[in-house]
């Protein structure tokens, strides 16, 4: 006959078995919450971070926010503490883990905002010229220039719908690069009817370069007044732009 105790001592450890296993189940419910919850947060992070990804690749910088240095500081801290005791417990204790959730979507919320800046940026930068309406009330109504603007339109409403949004590849930044070439020639074939000075300086100011101030002399300032256009430009710092 089997002894008693034996018996007892075998339930005993079948029982541990039994509650082992239900902490185990437990813990790994909590974990793939938590995993869940953190899932949904970075999901807002991921696209805003490939697009930066792209643009940087592409040579267009973007700064480290102040909430991105936060957040990634943030999330260390929390990785170390979760490493030295891998339980649910540690990532629920305190406030760490839902001040991190917030300083992600802090975080995303700033990342997004720098990209969208950046890439609308790009379309002063690769083209700065006038809109067509613009040279339109600058031009005389020769055929040639209206064939040259109708030119000038069709470029320029492609190029201009390009930064509409993000760009979803680089083809799409070498396309706007291409396009703001194309804008800088098809500007040069305008004839303003105007004095060499002053078509010096409205075709300066349709480059990617832009006009220098030497260009700006009395008598293109006073064409600009009798045209009613000193308020359509504006100085700008070289080193700036």
């Amino acid at each position: 006959m089997t002894n008693l105790p034996v018996r007892a001592q075998a339930l005993r450890a079948r029982l541990n078995r039994i509650h082992e296993m239900s902490s185990n189940v437990a813990e790994a419910a909590d974990l793939e919450g938590l995993r869940g919850q953190l899932s949904r947060h970075v999901e807002k992070y991921i696209g805003p971070a490939d697009k930066k990804r792209l643009l940087c690749k592409a040579g267009i910088i973007i700064a480290e926010s102040a909430t991105d240095s936060a957040m990634r500081k943030r999330a260390t801290a929390v990785l170390e503490r979760f490493t030295a005791a891998p339980k649910s417990a540690t990532l629920k204790k305190g406030q760490a883990w839902p001040s991190m959730l917030e300083e992600i979507d802090a975080a995303a919320r700033d990342l997004k905002t720098a990209v969208s800046a950046a890439w609308k940026d790009q379309r002063t930068s690769l083209f700065s010229g006038d809109t067509p309406a613009e040279i339109e009330t600058k031009l005389a109504k020769t055929k040639p220039n209206q064939d040259a603007l109708k030119v000038y339109q069709g470029i320029y409403s492609q190029y201009r719908a390009l930064f509409d949004s993000l760009p979803p590849d680089q083809a799409t930044i070498d396309r706007a690069r291409k396009l703001g070439s194309q804008l800088e020639n098809a500007a040069k074939a305008f004839d303003f009817h105007v004095s060499p000075e002053v078509k010096a300086f409205l075709e300066a100011v349709q480059s990617v370069r832009g006009a220098s101030i030497t260009l700006l002399t009395d008598e293109v300032l006073d064409w600009l007044r009798e045209n009613e256009s000193l308020d359509a430009y504006r100085v700008k710092s070289s080193d700036r732009a």
